[in-house]
């Protein structure tokens, strides 16, 4: 099969038909009419006004934005949701600021406050800038109708293979950056190759990546600019929040110059996607479109190879499923394993899949250490020896101009230190069967 058969099967799986269209329409319709009639000005957002909408299992996600001209005026959308009859169960989620679900039968409705807004510079809120963004892809699409199926490939590959979503846990593509770099390459298998090869275009500059199991290390940073807004990467560089450029990819927003659309993207992230995507250019197969599980199998024979211990990590939490939830079980594992390294253990792999709700997994690959040599004070320091002593006791020896101890380490001492830190990170972790 080639790959113009293999995308087009491709196509036919992940997208909705005209009717299936017009029945979000209808629901997100009714819904807005109803906003309208108490006086509010709403419309249809996301993915379904840009044409860019992809099948999922279960609920489709629909975006609805309520428009107020203060952001004070928001705290009456909530009275206003609870007093019309919807079409399922309303839900609070906290957020940046707060918006409103609506669970219905195969839809899920988002309804999202926005503060009217001329100039992006002076937005409150990230989402206040969306309706923008909408105008900007449905202008794109507009002028090239094809470009939104390239863009539901892309959104389907990225989430098939765990790199699609801007959550903070996931630190991967969003949506809108998605749709951004297919309309920037000019098309799907286009993006994989400008993503993964050095350079290429006039507005992406530098780049040089090397993908090592599945980590990144970049000497320079890729910039992609569409709108060519400024000369040169260092002007870039200049101009941007420097905390908004810890990331592989720094991509400008055609709607907002000041704004890397790609800020949350993570190394670990890119490094897998950038691994993926080479093999699907190199043996393009519909697999690369299925659901990639974590391969558990793969960890532990990998573990048995290298002479190291799977460790299996149950995670929970009581804080609001989504990406709070997720954020913080992350947050939890990520502290484990930096630790684990601080104890001179050395983590070979690193998973983690949020489970939903208020449960995760993490699955790590650790050459393990029982004991380590941790140095003291210098030879010579008479005052700071004798506390060192005192406090080591007889495990203490000298070795090129120091004082050293020998302390116990290894996975489960790490774990007991990392457990007195749970509740101040608002997780909880459980070892299996270790």
């Amino acid at each position: 099969m080639n790959m113009k058969e293999l995308l087009g099967n491709e196509l036919k799986r992940i997208s909705l038909s005209g009717s299936e269209v017009s029945g979000f329409r209808r629901v997100a319709n009714d819904l807005i009419k109803k906003l309208k009639e108490r006086g509010l000005r709403a419309y249809i957002g996301g993915s379904l006004a840009k044409g860019t909408m992809v099948r999922r299992l279960g609920r489709q996600d629909v975006d609805i934005f309520v428009v107020f001209d203060y952001s004070e005026d928001i705290l009456g959308l909530e009275k206003v949701l609870k007093k019309i009859d919807l079409p399922g169960v309303l839900k609070k989620v906290h957020g940046s600021r707060d918006y409103f679900q609506i669970v219905c039968d195969g839809v899920l409705l988002e309804v999202i406050p926005v503060v009217k807004n001329k100039d992006p510079e002076l937005a409150e809120n990230v989402t206040d800038v969306s309706l923008s963004h909408v105008k900007y892809i449905g202008g794109e699409v507009k002028k090239n109708p094809e470009i939104a199926d390239e863009i539901k490939l892309a959104k389907a590959f990225c989430r098939a293979n765990r790199c699609y979503g801007a959550e903070s846990y996931m630190h991967g593509f969003s949506g809108y950056s998605l749709e951004i770099l297919v309309i920037y390459f000019g098309g799907f298998v286009k993006f994989l190759k400008g993503m993964t090869k050095v350079g290429g275009r006039k507005s992406v500059v530098g780049g040089r990546w090397s993908v090592v199991g599945g980590r990144v290390k970049g000497d320079e940073q890729v910039v992609i600019d569409p709108l060519m807004y400024f000369r040169n990467k260092g002007e870039v560089l200049r101009e941007l929040n420097s905390s908004k450029l810890q990331c592989p990819v720094v991509l400008i927003d055609p709607t907002y110059k000041f704004r890397n659309v790609t800020a949350g993207l993570g190394f670990e992230t890119f490094g897998k996607f950038a691994d993926v995507a080479r093999e699907f250019l190199k043996s393009s197969s519909l697999e690369f479109f299925k659901k990639r599980e974590i391969d558990v199998e793969g960890m532990k024979k990998f573990a048995v190879k290298n002479k190291a211990r799977f460790v299996e990590i149950n995670l929970r939490t009581d804080r609001q499923e989504g990406d709070i939830a997720g954020t913080k079980m992350k947050k939890l594992l990520d502290f484990f394993a930096r630790e684990l390294t601080r104890k001179q253990q050395k983590v070979l792999m690193k998973e983690f899949d949020y489970l939903g709700g208020q449960r995760a997994k993490g699955y790590l690959v650790v050459e393990e250490k029982l004991e380590i040599e941790v140095r003291g004070p210098s030879v010579g320091l008479g005052d700071a020896i004798k506390k060192f002593r005192r406090a080591k006791g007889d495990r203490v020896f000298k070795k090129k101009g120091f004082w050293w101890v020998r302390d116990k380490s290894g996975i489960v001492e790490v774990f007991k230190l990392v457990k007195k830190v749970e509740r101040e990170m608002g997780a909880g972790m459980r070892i299996r069967d270790f």
